[in-house]
């Protein structure tokens, strides 16, 4: 059965609408203001592409995941120049966006309708970012929790380059740790942050966590930009106390 796609008007601004899929919020784009990013796992994203290499220079970009194209939008209003590659499998809703929304005029962005885990097979890189976002309604498919898919991702990455993932999650984490887990595995020397809400990354409540990665170090001061940035209250795990969320001990 074919889902059913809807816009619906943001009751917080006046030129916002949220991409529904089957009743469930994916995501927000406002056209007028492309930097304005309503949802926090968003906005925790935005503060990585900030932080990823230097103010307003043009990015190679991959995302993995398309939805309503709010990410590339802020990339290509944020970083003119920027060349970005956009993978989306649902042609349907990926028509129904660019109707209803369509992209800015000299943006750079390519749009591939395809499977993600295979895309990155044949895919050129090397890219500074790329990011994940990988959902059907609220469900992830099960490659992104594997060490080949997240091993994919990190070999496509420039030097310095940085991944970056939405994880949906359950209380409990159950999610975050096994994609957190893939990552390290796939490069035991990966630098990895992951950033949320305290609430979420205790593993008490539902929510989206932001997992970040890098095969050498992750962007200088993205730790400090993400808790004195917000959106608030946010906590940012790495080192030691990440590795108690994810493995149990130091």
């Amino acid at each position: 059965m074919a889902a059913h796609i809807e816009f619906g008007a943001d009751v917080f601004s006046e030129h916002g609408l949220t991409l529904l899929v089957d009743g469930t919020a994916q995501s927000h784009v406002d056209l007028l203001d492309p930097t304005h990013l309503f949802f926090e796992y968003t906005r925790r994203l935005g503060h990585v592409i900030d932080a990823s290499g230097a103010p307003g220079v043009p990015l190679r970009v991959l995302h993995l995941g398309g939805g309503a194209l709010t990410l590339a939008r802020y990339v290509a209003a944020t970083r003119p120049g920027a060349r970005q590659l956009v993978v989306e499998l649902d042609r349907e809703l990926l028509d129904t966006v660019l109707e209803r929304l369509p992209l800015p005029e000299g943006a750079r962005i390519e749009l591939v309708v395809g499977d993600a885990a295979s895309v990155i097979e044949t895919v050129d890189g090397p890219f500074d970012l790329v990011i994940v976002d990988l959902y059907s309604r609220l469900e992830a498919p099960a490659f992104v929790e594997t060490v080949d898919f997240m091993g994919g991702c990190l070999r496509l990455l420039s030097s310095g380059g940085v991944l970056a993932v939405n994880v949906a999650d359950a209380a409990g984490l159950g999610r975050l740790r096994d994609q957190a887990r893939a990552i390290a595995r796939a490069d035991p020397a990966a630098a990895i942050l992951v950033a949320g809400d305290p609430s979420v990354l205790s593993g008490a409540e539902e929510g989206n966590a932001v997992l970040v990665a890098a095969r050498g170090e992750l962007p200088p001061g993205l730790r400090e930009r993400l808790l004195a940035q917000g959106p608030h209250p946010a906590e940012v795990l790495t080192g030691e106390r990440l590795d108690f969320v994810l493995w149990g001990g130091c």
